[in-house]
């Protein structure tokens, strides 16, 4: 009796533990890195589900409510989409080349049928969450990030960041390393 009582205060206790470490709150796995292929998106592109478009809508909130570019810090990482077979909700990659973090918050079509064809694919938000933005502009600066690059999955919190947006104003700030 006492052993399971230890046993279920000590279950608490981790759980406790997890659910006050951030964003994060599964047991953190041996960072991994990945090659992917990367595309982006952003209000404009975006549907609901029910294919309405112009939307900030995400299918696994973790830590938004709606899809956000945020700061793409460790601790406010941008949204990202992904099949959730691939990559579980609430799964944090760094992306280096844009030395930002991301959480996957979302669904993405073509990711899933990359998936189901052993191809990763991650489709990363950029821009407001709350306004179209200008077409040629926001498609160019998603086309600007677009590619087969590596990617680390389950992170090291100390990684460098750029937390300028990648999308604002109606234009392209995106840096790339």
């Amino acid at each position: 009796m006492l052993r399971k009582t230890l046993a279920a205060l000590a279950a608490m206790a981790a759980a406790l533990l997890l659910s006050t470490a951030g964003p994060v709150a599964a047991a953190h796995a041996d960072p991994q890195t990945i090659n992917v292929n990367i595309t982006s998106y952003g209000y404009n592109d975006n549907d609901d589900g029910n294919g309405h478009y112009g939307t900030a809508q995400i299918a696994y909130p973790q830590i938004h409510s709606i899809a956000t570019e945020d700061l793409g810090t460790y601790s406010q990482p941008v949204t990202f989409a992904t099949d959730q077979n691939e990559f579980a909700p609430g799964t944090i990659i760094y992306v280096p080349h844009l030395e930002k973090y991301f959480i996957m918050e979302d669904g993405c079509v073509e990711c899933t049928s990359d998936w189901n064809n052993g191809i990763y694919h991650v489709d990363l938000w950029m821009g407001p969450n709350d306004a179209m933005q200008p077409e040629p502009a926001l498609d160019d600066c998603e086309g600007s990030i677009t590619g087969a690059f590596d990617i680390i999955v389950n992170p090291d919190a100390n990684q460098p960041v750029d937390t300028n947006p990648m999308f604002s104003n109606g234009s392209c700030t995106v840096d790339t390393y």
